[in-house]
């Protein structure tokens, strides 16, 4: 008798439990809390930061991450601008530790004028896998029908995944790489259960809870971390990566080609070179552990990263597209580690991107 009374007893929470968590589900759908469309960040949205917690060179003041409407990190209003202009690129391109307004892309908008809005679309570890999705979606929407050029920083995580695994860089299929290249993609592109308003919010939590317990990532934080390992000085046959890197920027082209749109590659600058100094081999290290990578010298790593710009050269020369060869000092005054701009950096970074647009009447400026 018991067991038939503590059986219903469980089939009756069982049920209230459904039915609580069905209505749930049907009320916090209807309330739109995650976006139903592809969104590189989640719009409207911002984050601030204390003042340089990290101890970072070249960094100053409270800084804030923030997107609008579009999910764009942007400092002006899109839908004031007569002229549009869009940024992809992984981490040097949305600079995460700096300030809003002290972004490369920041920077650019301001010394374009008002007349021009410059939408900063980049995510952290982006590579050229993700913005051929990226210029299929982003650039379909409404509002940038009528963007007229496209400025991609590109190269530094298609030869860092091609170094990573091969296998995930070249053969990755198109909806994991869709589900990393979109903070948001519309449910339909999602399995069961993972379209459910439920499930996004208990991952989101679970994301959250990680990110305040993990440790500090030293890449991000400088912090010394002992060399255990020799370093590789030889580096793999580069042939497949660079031909799947050069197929990916065909397709890019192909698709602003499509949308009538200029599209404008910039080259990767690091300060991967021979002979760096301890604590950028401390700062290699650190990375390698982080990403559970192999260790390369900084000599290899000039050597690949110097090859995949060749390559995006190249592939721009034959197809007449416009690339900015951003050639840079391999130190401090523009970089706080290998290959992220400190506040200097960026503005030389925005400086020489708007000297290239004005000098080749990509622009229309006062001056």
């Amino acid at each position: 008798m018991r067991r038939k009374e503590l059986f219903k007893k469980i089939k009756y929470y069982f049920i209230s439990t459904v039915i609580i968590l069905v209505l749930a589900e049907i009320i916090l759908s209807l309330s739109n809390i995650f976006p139903n469309d592809y969104y590189t960040n989640t719009p409207n949205t911002s984050h601030k930061y204390d003042e340089n917690p990290s101890g970072i060179d070249g960094i100053s003041g409270f800084y804030e991450i923030a997107f609008d409407a579009l999910g764009s990190r942007s400092v002006s209003d899109y839908s004031k601008a007569a002229h549009k202009i869009v940024a992809f690129g992984g981490s040097t391109t949305i600079c995460s530790v700096l300030s809003q307004e002290k972004t490369w892309t920041a920077l650019l908008d301001k010394k374009l004028g008002g007349s021009y809005w410059v939408g900063n679309f980049a995510r952290s570890g982006h590579s050229s896998n993700h913005h051929v999705l990226q210029f299929q979606h982003i650039l379909d929407k409404p509002e940038l029908k009528d963007a007229e050029i496209a400025l991609i920083l590109v190269g530094v995580n298609d030869c860092r995944g091609y170094l990573i695994s091969q296998e995930k860089y070249m053969y990755m299929p198109e909806l994991n790489i869709k589900r990393m290249a979109f903070r948001h993609v519309p449910n339909s592109e999602l399995p069961f259960p993972k379209n459910l308003t439920l499930f996004k919010l208990a991952k989101q939590a679970e994301q959250r809870i990680s990110l305040l317990t993990q440790k500090r990532r030293p890449i991000d934080y400088l912090e010394q971390f002992e060399n255990t390992s020799e370093p590789l000085t030889k580096l793999p046959d580069l042939t497949a990566g660079l031909n799947h890197y050069e197929n990916n920027l065909k397709k890019i082209i192909a698709e602003a080609k499509k949308r009538n749109i200029s599209v404008i590659f910039i080259t990767q600058p690091t300060i991967w070179q021979k002979n760096l100094s301890d604590k950028y081999k401390t700062l290699l290290a650190a990375r390698a552990h982080y990403n559970k990578t192999p260790l390369y010298t900084g000599e290899a790593l000039d050597e690949i990263m110097t090859t995949f710009n060749k390559r995006l050269i190249t592939v721009c020369n034959r197809y007449n597209i416009p690339v900015i060869d951003l050639q840079l000092p391999k130190n401090q005054t523009i970089f706080y580690d290998d290959m992220h701009f400190n506040e200097p950096g960026a503005e030389v970074v925005a400086e020489k991107v708007y000297r290239f647009l004005k000098q080749n009447n990509h622009v229309l400026t006062n001056e």
